[in-house]
């Protein structure tokens, strides 16, 4: 979490350099007001620059704020709790102000050149207003005024009249977006602003945020190595995402242009400076896809067909009010936060963060964080819901012809409803993590390297022999719960309000008291206070396979309870079981909560043989099995005595 604060002080930094070189425009154009004006009294009219660049002032207050706010971290009788107490408690705010901070850096970073034209043509216009009259009818007094004008430097245009010739010539012609696209584009601005079905309500100040939103993420992104000797033709396409980007931000450019809001906003030079700017910036961007005079830095155009295999939310137009801001509002809700892994991202421009959030015993969020690797962090945000008793999960990495690195799955969180996401996991135990968070089963025991031989009755005297190949896991009953350190639970039971780190809501119950039993839990009535008790699951053993010599590629599961009859040797007797087979197959069906769990696809087995690809590999599946077979004795005697305790105590 150091690292979080680090990049914080890191963004606050950058803003305090981009103020500084906002000042240093003002004042350099004033210093060279000629005296004539009377510089000391001369003011410039400014209001527009807090609209587009959003109150930055107010930002840096919020921050102070914040600091002044902490300022005992780690001070205090405390010490280390209070150090825990502070993190847990200031993170959501670091976030939001993190990426409010990184959108004023874009806007200011921007809006440099146009508002230093803006001052010079401001200050062309008072020295005419002084002057203008003689130098209309005196030629010599005229060539006065420009050499005065002339005589104005500037950081981005060499003085004042080359400022104002820029500001006179006419924008570059802007590229057409194509029709499907701009189809697209509206469907996506009226689906969350009914106002908007009139293009004369298309906002400017919103539609200027929404812009630099999108065109961070464009190909303005994508480089590439002219001297490489590659496939130079796919070296030179940018992602359709970013191309895509850059698509709309021309568009949304074009809408601003055609509202009401804009027709009076342009009044304004600094606001009419500022969109030259972004007209620039777009077809500046454009060309690298039109440049005839070097071929071999032209970029490839995208096509209908690379883009319409984008995901719907791709083609959003308007930032969430919350744009920039995590889920996580409170301590209380950061302790609900019971996964945070890195996935595998489609964009090498970009990192993928999936958050899983506790909302309930059997609802989570999922939130899929997608942040550029380098500049100012734009990030994006997709939630989704998941309900454990209805989700999907097809365990793509269980499959006998999946590569032994990926690892990736297809998901819904309810399987009636909804669009599957394919989620790729940069590692086994994140991957296997997740599955855990929608399971409720721990995999203590993973080989992906088995072949099987199955022998099902089919009569008295007669029964059927099936090969199969796939990989085996050992699943234990265990619900994914926030790993806290002891020192951090000491730190909530010091605070006023004490969590439940099993349900994260505020309870009567301490964070110590929720872990001091696996087994027995008490419910509070009106008058008395009873305790339930539920006996430890059974762990399992996952079988995911598929036909040894068939083309079929479809994997079935088979699950076997590890209960006093299922042991290993030669051969062994086991029952209840539970066959499933189709395509895809629902991992989820699996686990704890869905209702029903496959009871058609129950099937009684005589006996079940299994081969692994090493003495080793068997060696360590034996002794798993024989140990988690342990730890549920000694879960089952647990039970048994706090049942009996309990009883002694509260019934006599």
């Amino acid at each position: 979490m150091s690292f979080q604060y680090a990049d914080f002080g890191s963004d606050i930094q950058y803003l305090a350099r981009n103020l500084e070189k906002l000042s240093k425009v003002i004042q350099d154009v004033t210093k060279q007001i000629p005296q004539t004006l009377s510089p000391e009294e001369h003011a410039w009219d400014l209001k527009s620059l807090l609209k587009i660049c959003g109150d930055f002032r107010k930002t840096i207050y919020e921050c102070e704020k914040l600091l002044d706010d902490h300022t005992k971290f780690g001070r205090g009788p405390g010490g280390f709790v209070l150090n825990i107490q502070w993190n847990l408690t200031i993170e959501p705010e670091v976030r939001r102000l993190k990426d409010r901070v990184a959108f004023h850096n874009i806007k200011i970073a921007t809006i440099l050149k146009p508002l230093e034209t803006k001052l010079m043509l401001d200050l062309k216009d008072d020295i005419y207003k002084v002057r203008g009259d003689v130098a209309s009818r005196v030629t010599d007094v005229h060539e006065s005024v420009l050499e005065v004008l002339r005589k104005i430097e500037g950081h981005w245009t060499s003085n004042a009249q080359e400022a104002s010739a820029q500001a006179s010539s006419s924008p570059p012609e802007a590229p057409r977006v194509p029709d499907y696209l701009e189809i697209r584009f509206e469907m996506a601005a009226k689906a969350s602003n009914s106002e908007l079905l009139d293009e004369k309500n298309f906002p400017f100040y919103k539609g200027v945020n929404a812009f630099h939103h999108h065109f961070e993420q464009s190909t303005a992104l994508f480089k590439f190595e002219e001297t490489s000797t590659g496939d130079i033709f796919a070296e030179r396409t940018p992602e359709p995402a970013q191309y895509l980007n850059l698509e709309k931000g021309i568009w949304i450019i074009q809408k601003i242009k055609k509202g009401s809001e804009w027709a009076e906003a342009s009044a304004d030079r600094l606001s009419d400076c500022y969109m030259k700017e972004l007209e620039d910036k777009c077809c500046h961007e454009y060309s690298r896809f039109t440049i005839k005079e070097e071929p071999r830095r032209r970029l490839t155009e995208l096509d209908k067909r690379n883009i319409s295999l984008l995901r719907v939310e791709e083609f959003r137009i308007w930032l969430d009010d919350d744009e920039g801001e995590d889920e996580f509002r409170s301590a209380t809700d950061y302790l609900n936060e019971i996964l945070r892994v890195s996935l595998l991202s489609s964009s090498r421009h970009r990192k993928q963060e999936l958050v899983l959030i506790r909302r309930s015993d059997i609802k989570l969020q999922m939130q899929n964080f997608s942040s550029k690797i380098t500049g100012p962090p734009n990030r994006e945000i997709i939630r989704d819901h998941i309900n454990l008793e209805r989700a999907y999960f097809v365990p793509l990495y269980a499959s006998p012809d999946s590569s032994p690195e990926a690892f990736n799955i297809v998901f819904r969180g309810d399987e009636s409803a909804g669009e599957d996401t394919a989620l790729r996991f940069l590692k086994l135990k994140d991957m296997l993590d997740f599955q855990q968070a929608i399971t409720a089963y721990k995999v203590v025991f993973d080989e992906p390297d088995i072949r099987t031989l199955l022998f099902q009755a089919t009569g008295f005297f007669s029964g059927k022999k099936t090969a199969e190949v796939g990989r085996i896991q050992i699943w234990n009953p265990r619900r994914l719960e926030r790993c806290i350190p002891q020192a951090q639970i000491h730190a909530a039971e010091f605070s006023q309000h004490r969590w439940s780190v099993t349900t994260g809501s505020s309870t009567a119950l301490s964070v110590s008291k929720t872990f001091s039993t696996a087994h027995t839990s008490p419910v509070a009535t009106k008058d008395t206070i009873s305790y339930s008790f539920e006996l430890p699951g059974l762990p399992i053993l996952v079988f995911y396979l598929k036909a040894e010599d068939s083309d079929n590629d479809e994997l079935s599961f088979l699950t076997i309870q590890m209960d006093s009859m299922t042991i290993v040797r030669g051969t062994c007797g086991c029952d209840r079981k539970r066959r499933m087979t189709g395509h895809p197959a629902n991992l989820a069906r699996l686990g704890k909560y869905p209702i029903p769990r496959y009871p058609e696809f129950e099937r009684k087995l005589k006996w079940l043989h299994i081969e692994f690809a090493s003495q080793a590999n068997r060696e360590k599946f034996e002794h798993e099995f024989e140990q988690t077979k342990d730890i549920y004795k000694q879960k089952i005697l647990c039970y048994h005595r706090e049942m009996s305790q309990a009883k002694q105590n509260h019934l006599g």
